[in-house]
């Protein structure tokens, strides 16, 4: 039995598709890199920017001009140095939409970085600089001058982590294709936190004061780090579903403490000194620690370097074949196209690359499609409806914690996005809000045949590889691989998970499911169907992670006809399973198949008095009858099972029907209806799956 999936093989190149026929009364123009400013848009003379076709088509409507319109670009690199602005005069129609597209069969690039030529790195000469490097590399590390190329603006290093809105990262390096490590310590793995004598002001609890904690070191190497000035911290400080980037605001060698400029959300808490009866300081132990990094005291593997923001040079031991690798930069800190208040639009075949920031974004619009593009080497995400990641408001609910959006738009419908590859980027991959949540209309978004992979570089926690918020948005036929945290982040109701392969997600993570949704009891009625989850399995024994979680008093979700391969984790707390379900009821959880999992339902039942003091809270009272009204007529005729939510039940309870399990254990931990689950056979294992519906489709963008 083998899975057929279409995968990434050129992360340079996007896939070529062709272009609808083109209708007689259709108009097209052309753009090139090699066109003219004065050109009028033929294929002999085209275009040189989008900015013409964007006038050109504006004219044309001036004009009560409203025939569809193709802008074609011809292979080549474009490089963006500033967003590229549609508005509601750029928009189509139903019978005239508007089309950016890569002419058939070639590659169009949009770049928001530099090439650097390898023979432009020379040997570091600065005695100052090379006493600082370790003399083993010494003549290895090259340097080359930014400025001197054109680069001024560097960016600057600054938090990111769980409690924060991702901002644009800084400048960063890419060798083929490849995200480069600032130089660190350890190059591998984590070093443990010490004595904590002040576990700096907790967010959290509602302490912003903003004083950063002070920890002990038990290893000697900071005695070489007394010359750097911007030293940054990045682990896990308390608990294993968060990580935060810290910089150290001092060394005190003698006492051997690092006081950190910033506070970490819970606390930094210690990973040596754990009061092992305490799970608050057992939670995460495993995943708890640090590595330093942004220190050239540090070079000493291929591929880490350095950029001194004084002196605008980079410092690189460079990896092998350097001398005729790609080398880029990333320079474009806002989105490569902003699309508001807009309408009926079309981008195809465009390969989105090398920047700081996102790849699209969109403000107030809808029927926009995205065919066949791919996005990689971004800072923050490839595609984001409401929320621009750049300026941030960062605020807090009523029970203190952070609130991970910071939206500016919810205003979205029918949003296609098909045929994508997105990649390496820096802190997720799709970001979709839309639909009425009051009303549960639906916004009818569609991310259909994508492809994603490593969304996670840059913020290695809560950056999925795609978030969604609102009522009524499809993911289907699509590939998660290789996910540090999870996969698909949901909020809202009504969404539709189905026909998906998730493989190797939560690699690095702790008390997190490849699908994480939770503490919302309105948001119910997605449907997670017909997917094939494979190898989620934690980083450590102790460490739990699951396919599906269902967190903090979750209910009214599907989960049925999926594959279950080799997934979850109890962890520690032996409460998980490749499903888990943790307080919440009235989730159905039927016809699936458990293949060798450790447990196959992880159920952590609330009892009456912890859901009362739940419903009670501020928080859940403001989702229940603020963000929605569960008492509405649409609520109540469309949950049913919401009349009684607030009702003092002695049973909530979880159905769990018609699994068939081959060697995995059934559930931990809690009250479960149970109807007619049974064991079976590894042999039988295609029987198994016939019986419970699941077929083994074509998925991703080449199917």
């Amino acid at each position: 039995m083998m899975y057929r999936s279409g995968l990434f093989v050129l992360a340079f190149a996007c896939v070529c598709c062709h272009l609808p026929a083109q209708q007689p009364e259709d108009i097209i123009f052309y753009i090139s890199p090699a066109g003219k400013p004065g050109n009028p848009g033929t294929v002999d003379r085209p275009f040189a920017t989008l900015g013409q076709a964007r006038e050109a088509v504006r004219e044309l409507r001036n004009r009560q001009d409203y025939r569809p319109v193709q802008i074609l670009l011809r292979e080549g690199i474009y490089a963006f140095h500033t967003t590229f602005d549609l508005a509601a005069a750029d928009s189509g129609s139903v019978t005239a939409p508007i089309q950016y597209a890569g002419y058939p069969g070639e590659h169009i690039v949009f770049h928001g970085g530099a090439f650097l030529e390898p023979q432009a790195f020379r040997p570091v000469t600065d005695p100052a600089i090379r006493q600082r490097l370790l003399s083993e590399v010494r003549n290895n590390v090259l340097e080359l001058d930014l400025r001197e190329h054109g680069i001024t603006d560097f960016g600057s290093l600054q938090p990111y982590g769980f409690g924060r809105v991702p901002e644009p990262a800084p400048l960063e390096l890419f060798i083929n294709g490849a995200r480069q490590p600032l130089a660190r310590f350890p190059n591998t793995g984590i070093v443990q936190i010490g004595q904590v004598y002040d576990a700096g002001s907790i967010p959290r609890e509602g302490d912003f004061s903003g004083r950063g904690a002070v920890f002990g070191y038990e290893y000697d190497r900071p005695q070489r780090w007394l010359q750097a000035s911007d030293i940054w911290l990045h682990g896990h400080f308390s608990f294993g579903f968060n990580d935060d980037h810290l910089r150290i605001a001092r060394i005190d060698t003698a006492a051997q403490t690092i006081t950190l400029a910033q506070p970490h959300l819970y606390g930094v808490k210690s990973s040596i000194y754990v009061d092992t009866t305490q799970w608050i300081d057992m939670a995460g132990l495993s995943l708890r620690g640090y590595y330093v990094y942004n220190l050239p005291e540090e070079i000493d593997q291929p591929g880490e370097w350095f950029l001194d923001r004084q002196s605008g040079k980079i410092y690189l031991y460079p990896p092998d074949g350097f001398t005729t690798a790609r080398v880029e930069v990333s320079l474009l800190q806002d989105p490569f196209i902003r699309v508001r208040n807009t309408a009926h639009l079309l981008f195809k075949n465009i390969h989105f690359t090398t920047a700081r920031g996102m790849g699209v974004y969109l403000e107030d619009a809808h029927h926009i499609t995205f065919d066949s593009c791919s996005f990689s080497q971004l800072g923050t995400v490839a595609i984001s409806a409401g929320q621009p990641l750049q300026y941030n408001r960062q605020t807090y609910r009523t029970d203190g914690s952070p609130d991970l959006n910071d939206w500016r738009s919810r205003a979205f419908h029918h949003i296609g996005i098909r045929h994508c590859r997105i990649s390496h980027t820096g802190t997720g991959g799709i970001i979709l809000a839309g639909g009425d949540r009051q009303t549960l209309d639906s916004a009818a978004h569609v991310i259909r045949d994508c492809y994603f992979s490593h969304t996670d570089e840059v913020n290695q926690s809560y950056a999925p590889a795609v978030k969604l918020d609102g009522v009524g948005h499809t993911v289907s036929h699509c590939v998660f691989q290789d996910q540090r945290h999870m996969a698909i982040r949901l909020y809202g109701n009504n969404h539709r998970i189905e026909y998906n392969l998730f493989e190797r997600i939560c690699t690095a993570a702790d008390d997190m499911g490849a699908i994480y949704t939770g503490r919302d009891p309105a948001a119910r009625g997605t449907v997670i169907l017909h997917n094939h989850f494979k190898d989620i399995l934690p980083t450590d024994d102790d460490s739990q992670v699951a396919a599906v979680f269902l967190d903090d008093g979750t209910g009214g979700i599907e989960v049925g006809h999926n594959y279950f391969e080799r997934v979850g984790s109890q962890g520690d707390k032996e409460l998980f399973g490749a499903v888990s379900i943790h307080g919440g009821h009235d989730n159905n959880v039927h016809h699936n198949v458990f293949q060798d999992c450790e447990v196959a339902i992880g159920n952590n039942y609330w009892k009456p008095e912890r859901w009362q003091q739940f419903l009670e809270s501020p928080l859940i009272r403001e989702q229940l009858y603020g963000e929605v009204d569960i008492t509405s007529p649409v609520y109540q005729e469309t949950y049913p099972e919401l009349k009684t939510l607030g009702t003092d039940r002695d049973l909530r309870l979880n159905r769990i029907a018609e699994n068939i399990l081959i060697n995995s254990q059934m559930v931990l931990n809690g009250r479960c209806a149970f109807f007619y689950n049974h064991l079976e056979e590894a042999k039988n294992l295609d029987k198994a799956l016939e019986k419970i519906g699941f077929e083994l489709e074509l998925v991703g963008p080449d199917r």
